[in-house]
């Protein structure tokens, strides 16, 4: 189809070129409408000779090239424009379909984390607080300023002398992650003892659930449970869901019950609970004050319920509805001090926590909001001779990777397991055998917390070295397994662990001395 420019562009040359032709025949300049008007010139047209005619041809044909290449030239460029404009219009019309199909997009939900407090009034009747929810994945709030120190554990040896020189007014909080040593709370209980000795005691802080699994056990309190709880752990149960703890207890009846018994009392309390559609309310209950929460939501994800109210006894139970899942439960104090969370599994290697879910473990993290995560994995894998050490090393990283992105005020340090023996191999202490993965598991460890910018302890080397466990055994400090120790030997591992953690200047080995 021709362009009105085109048209026009053509229409010119054609006129152009008929009024030259006249020219040169008849030798006048005449406008072209004047030679064909009805009156004829009153003057006579001399007649122009062969070579004069000739001559002014030659003219016109110059004048003509030149004429039709300015056109052709101008033509080109209002074509140019136009096919730029065209190519604009084309793409800003993409562009405005891609927005309109995503704003069309619904975006799915995302399982959140919720905290809801209650308070108990100070003086006169008991009034049932009101209830009010704040974000879980948003860490404690702190109106102390930021600390910073150099070296691995610069800012927990900061928040330590923040303490001991009285301008740190709310608690430094550990989470002690890991096996058997920690599930138990047989290592972390000196670790924890000998710290608020020291530095104060801020309270218990969270904990697994009452009887969760044989061998669960949390110091400082007394949990038990009555009723239909239903248990499962990550170490047996692949579906969860399960959080930092990795264990759950599940029941629908108001006449289960779980309580916590805390030796030293709290002046708060928390429980965390799965929500979504198929939980219901739970119930809270300090001393005299008794307070119904609501686990419902339309998203699957936790909500963590705090009574704040003195006292040294928890009850929690389902209030109806629904089901009731308890993640973990705990209660504090309102004053600086250490506060010493352990979770663990026994048996369990690091592998455990990948069926853990990786946003309920985000809310626990964030909400615990810890100065310091301790590493304590490594034992059992290094007892399995077909471990990969290149896929244990890369998953153990990304999971601290993961941890540290949710406790950003957090120090890290990274523990290499206890010396341990077992009869089958060769018999390198006594008629005891080194598990060979053992040394390539505390390497790998190493290199992960340099990765991280983590501090190293060597266990092993505490207890003086690879076969350091039979002398403990020797002096009843570790068990016949040659895996697990004593409550004297855990004590005197804690001690050492104590002395390394809190020195200006971190080695990789404190010796167990005591």
């Amino acid at each position: 189809m021709q362009t009105v420019k085109s048209v026009r562009y053509k229409k010119s040359i054609a006129t152009l070129m008929l009024s030259l032709a006249l020219t040169a025949c008849t030798g006048t300049n005449a406008p072209l409408g004047s030679l064909f008007s009805a009156k004829k010139p009153t003057t006579t047209i001399p007649t122009a000779t062969n070579q004069q005619r000739a001559t002014a041809l030659n003219e016109v044909a110059v004048k003509l090239e030149q004429q039709k290449a300015s056109l052709q030239k101008e033509n080109h460029s209002q074509q140019q424009v136009l096919s730029t404009a065209a190519i604009r219009n084309s793409n800003a019309a993409k562009q405005l379909t891609k927005k309109r199909a995503s704003l069309l997009v619904k975006k799915p939900a995302v399982p959140s984390a919720e905290i809801v407090l209650a308070k108990l009034t100070p003086a006169g009747p008991i009034v049932q607080p009101k209830e009010r929810a704040t974000p879980t994945i948003e860490p404690n709030p702190s109106i102390e300023p930021i600390i910073s120190g150099s070296g691995p554990l610069g800012r927990f040896h900061a928040k330590l002398k923040a303490i001991e020189e009285g301008k740190r007014k709310k608690p430094l909080t550990i989470l002690h992650i890991g096996d058997s040593h920690v599930a138990s709370d047989s290592f972390s209980r000196g670790i924890r003892n000998e710290l608020q000795s020291r530095y104060g005691h801020a309270g218990r802080g969270m904990v697994l659930p009452a009887s969760a699994f044989k061998y669960g056990v949390a110091d400082q309190v007394r949990l038990s449970s009555s009723g239909n709880w239903r248990p499962k752990t990550a170490l047996r149960s692949k579906s969860g869901p399960f959080g930092i703890s990795g264990v759950n207890l599940t029941s629908r009846s108001s006449k289960s019950s779980m309580t916590m018994t805390s030796q030293k009392g709290f002046d708060w309390a928390e429980v965390t609970v799965l929500s979504g559609p198929s939980q219901g309310r739970v119930t809270m209950k300090v001393g005299a004050v008794s307070k119904k929460f609501n686990a419902w939501s339309k998203t699957k994800g936790s909500k963590t319920f705090r009574l704040d109210a003195k006292g040294n006894r928890l009850e929690v139970r389902p209030g109806g509805g629904a089901q009731t899942t308890v993640l973990s439960w705990g209660g504090g104090k309102n004053r600086p001090g250490v506060r010493y969370v352990n979770f663990g599994l026994i048996g369990a290697t690091v592998d455990i926590t990948r069926r853990f879910d990786k946003r309920l473990v985000a809310n626990d993290i964030k909400r615990l909001d810890p100065d310091l995560i301790v590493y304590g994995y490594g034992t059992n894998e290094g007892f399995k001779d077909n471990l990969n050490i290149r896929k244990y090393k890369a998953y153990a990283n990304s999971f601290m990777e993961q941890m540290r992105t949710s406790a950003p005020n957090a120090d890290m340090v990274f523990i290499g397991a206890a010396s341990g023996l077992r009869k089958r191999g060769k018999r390198t202490c006594g008629s005891w055998a080194v598990p060979p993965k053992l040394a390539p598991v505390r390497k790998a460890v190493r290199e992960i917390a340099a990765k991280q910018n983590g501090a190293y302890w060597d266990w092993s080397a505490a207890m003086g070295g690879k076969c350091g466990i039979n002398t403990w055994a020797s002096q009843k400090l570790a068990s016949r397994d040659r895996v697990h120790l004593t409550n004297a030997g855990y004590r005197k591992s804690a001690s050492a662990f104590v002395e390394w953690l809190t020195a200006p200047a971190q080695s990789n080995v404190a010796v167990a001395s005591k």
